[in-house]
């Protein structure tokens, strides 16, 4: 890697990345703003990728630290806008610290980042025809983890983190789904089985668990792991994120009866209630009830607090 000298190690990373910023001679308007999000950056890569140096970083981290600004929006951490423009600066900076382009992440095509409204105007759902093809690219272990993405709504971390063997038994016998570990601030969601093929997925993965107690081997700390899938992942034409997008897609059809917003490509807003209420043959007052409950729903499922994050899922 050709990288210009600016003290790339371990505490200096934040000050690294700083300056190389700077040396684009960028003319940001919010210097604070710039500080923060490079920050955060040597943060993540310290703290959750085991990394050090800045001579390390590879373009496997750059899509984990945008994997963690899509949770962070999510968790009502940072808005839509701000996830882009940390991102972005993460890209200038690294890129006039190597010299290349090799660690640059597109916010939105790549890392599946919210558009700076909050609100998805095209579908960022995983098609089937791409999940099965990423399944045969990828081991077995990180199949089973998309599996579970896509038919239990899961993050990423909380694919890994996943118990299967006990949530499955929690799920034959109760039929509810516990999601307990990698959630937002520890906290248990549950929601009612669905489908066949969430009882298959958790199946297919309390196998590949065998006796370890995640689906991350025993033998690995988390942030190798996590490195690991997402240098395998990269392989693949998918991205994470597109998984979960697929569950909150069909999760609205099949709970409410019609397509979202981004998949009836109506407009979100009136546009789409009065597609709703001429589907359903109902009232438009009765329609905005129907969305209202539908999103409700889900966004209890995947875990969110915010019925209005939905709109980064349907439209």
């Amino acid at each position: 890697m050709n990288a210009r000298n600016f003290g790339l190690r371990s505490s200096n990373m934040s000050r690294a990345l700083v300056t190389a910023y700077q040396m684009k001679e960028n003319g940001d308007n919010s210097k604070n703003q710039c500080k923060t999000a490079l920050n955060d950056f040597a943060k993540h890569l310290k703290e959750d990728q085991g990394i050090n140096d800045l001579k390390k970083v590879e373009k496997s981290h750059v899509l984990s630290y945008a994997n963690e600004l899509n949770n962070k929006f999510e968790n009502d951490q940072i808005s839509a806008s701000s996830a882009q423009n940390y991102l972005s600066k993460v890209n200038v900076a690294l890129e006039n610290a190597r010299l290349d382009r090799d660690c640059r992440v597109d916010g939105v095509r790549e890392a599946g980042l919210p558009k700076r409204t909050g609100i998805a105007t095209y579908d960022h759902s995983v098609d089937k025809e791409s999940h099965e093809t990423a399944l045969s690219q990828v081991p077995d272990r990180l199949s089973v983890q998309l599996e579970l993405q896509r038919e239990l709504g899961l993050r990423f971390k909380e694919s890994s983190l996943i118990d299967a063997k006990n949530t499955l038994d929690h799920a034959v016998k109760n039929g509810i789904i516990r999601v307990e570990n990698g959630t937002k601030g520890g906290k248990l969601r549950e929601f009612k089985v669905s489908s066949d093929k969430q009882l298959t997925a958790l199946k297919n993965a309390a196998a590949i668990q065998c006796n370890d107690r995640s689906l991350i081997p025993s033998d690995m700390k988390w942030s190798q792991y996590q490195s690991q899938c997402y240098r395998e992942i990269q392989q693949t034409n998918i991205k994470f994120h597109g998984e979960r997008h697929n569950y909150a897609n069909d999760r609205y059809e099949k709970i409410s009866g019609v397509k979202s917003p981004v998949r009836s490509q109506e407009k979100h807003g009136k546009s789409h209630l009065q597609y709703i209420a001429n589907e359903k043959n109902i009232t438009l007052a009765d329609a905005k009830i129907l969305d209202h409950n539908t999103r409700l729903q889900i966004s209890n499922e995947l875990g969110h607090e915010r019925v209005s994050i939905t709109n980064n899922y349907l439209g």
